[in-house]
């Protein structure tokens, strides 16, 4: 029994290192037309709590806009001098500190003592050159001022450039190919937008290209929580909530800073989306603690049931077909408790659609169809279930962990139906 649980725990680190990681999805823009620059993005993401606020200057010279979550953590902004920014989410990446530089220690102090002091992109890569940014080693940053340069902070490289227009999604533009960047759909659309429209020099150029580069899924009509597009010269604000373009909440940054420091929640100052309605209503691990707690009880359930049935088939002298039986249950077991950490750890695979594919090539992709895998099994191994409850061969325990499993599958089988892993088409 001993070398079982050894077993069974090694197997379990092998599949709890191989859970993979997210998916991410946001995109940005940045336009200088007919002398006048703005700054676009789209904020993709399934947080709640949306919020913008407005914070005059405590300790710099400029007071800002920001938008973000309830954390207050700084997500996007602009500030008095014309400077705006946001961030985009990459994959981890390795970061060599070093030892003559400080290390950013709080990151949302340092965006603010950013935005509150620099007038510049210039001014923002002087200030952000003193620093080891490794809690950013999974971000990029974009900022660009009313003069039209936009600077693009990596984890370990700052590149400034002066393109008229300019666009990025989810990577480090310094090492991907145009090929590669072409793999994502929000940067391709806005790519195709920027060769249709070379002529365009309309002053809502940019909130068109900000609308095409936006993301709404079909699964469940979830993508852009929110967007905004800042006009540097004039320090107006134009927010759009959850991906709705036909309406737009409008700031104007010196007026609002004269009212002083305020903020509001995305969702009371827009007329009620439906699709954030069905959002919100759309229950997952990730934002229902109940789910959570089911799932991991599901993962306890399937150790255990992995253990038992796999020293019930070593010690058991029931015939080949009924070991197999055993077998088989504890193969999938162990397959099952893999995929109950893979959806704890991976919120992405509730919305997008099904078979879910990760952006880079995993065993994610291969685990997409553990749910049909599961769906095909149910049939044959209830009726396994009854001649083995009506026969003598198996104790009474081992009928009721027999029956317990095909209980538990059962659940699953429902949880995977309403988080629409099923369907496919």
């Amino acid at each position: 029994m001993k070398k079982v649980a050894q077993l069974a725990t090694l197997v379990l680190t092998f599949l709890l290192s191989s859970s993979g990681l997210n998916c991410f999805a946001c995109s940005m823009c940045k336009v200088t037309i007919n002398g006048r620059t703005y700054l676009g993005s789209n904020e993709d993401s399934w947080r709640p709590g949306s919020t913008i606020w407005f914070e005059n200057k405590t300790f710099g010279n400029y007071g800002a806009v920001y938008v973000g979550y309830n954390d207050g953590f700084p997500q996007g902004g602009m500030n008095e001098a014309g400077v705006a920014f946001d961030g985009l989410t990459i994959y981890p990446k390795s970061v060599k500190l070093d030892p003559d530089k400080k290390t950013v220690t709080n990151p949302s102090a340092f965006i603010k003592e950013i935005m509150q002091t620099c007038q510049t992109v210039e001014d923002v890569k002087k200030y952000a050159s003193q620093f080891n940014r490794q809690p950013f080693n999974s971000s990029v940053l974009m900022f660009s001022d009313k003069s039209g340069k936009y600077l693009v902070i990596e984890p370990d490289t700052m590149i400034v450039g002066n393109d008229n227009k300019y666009i990025i999604a989810n990577f480090c533009p310094s090492s991907i190919s145009d090929n590669q960047k072409m793999a994502f759909n929000r940067y391709k659309r806005g790519s195709i937008f920027l060769q249709d429209h070379i002529t365009d020099t309309s002053s809502n150029y940019c909130f068109a290209l900000t609308d095409t580069m936006h993301e709404c899924r079909n699964k469940i009509g979830d993508g852009t929580m929110y967007s905004f597009v800042a006009d540097l010269g004039n320090g107006n604000f134009n927010l759009f909530f959850y991906h709705d373009f036909k309406i737009s909440k409008d700031f104007n940054l010196k007026t609002e800073l004269s009212k002083g420091d305020h903020k509001f929640k995305m969702p009371d100052i827009f007329p009620l989306n439906s699709e954030y309605k069905r959002f919100l209503s759309f229950q997952t691990p990730h934002n229902n603690g109940w789910m959570r707690l089911i799932l991991i009880c599901f993962a306890g359930l399937f150790a255990f049931l992995s253990i038992f049935l796999l020293a019930s088939f070593i010690r058991n002298k029931n015939t080949i077909s009924k070991k197999g039986i055993k077998l088989f249950l504890t193969c999938l077991n162990l397959i099952l408790l893999y995929y109950c950490f893979v959806l704890k750890n991976n919120q992405s695979i509730f919305y997008f659609p099904s078979p879910y594919q990760d952006s880079k090539f995993s065993l994610l992709n291969v685990a997409a169809y553990i749910p049909f895998l599961l769906l095909v099994s149910i049939i044959p191994l209830f009726w396994q279930n009854i001649k083995i409850v009506k026969g003598t061969s198996w104790s009474k325990f081992s009928k009721f962990i027999f029956s317990l499993n095909l209980l538990a599958y059962l659940t699953l089988i429902g949880l995977f139906a309403y988080w629409k892993l099923y369907s496919i088409f």
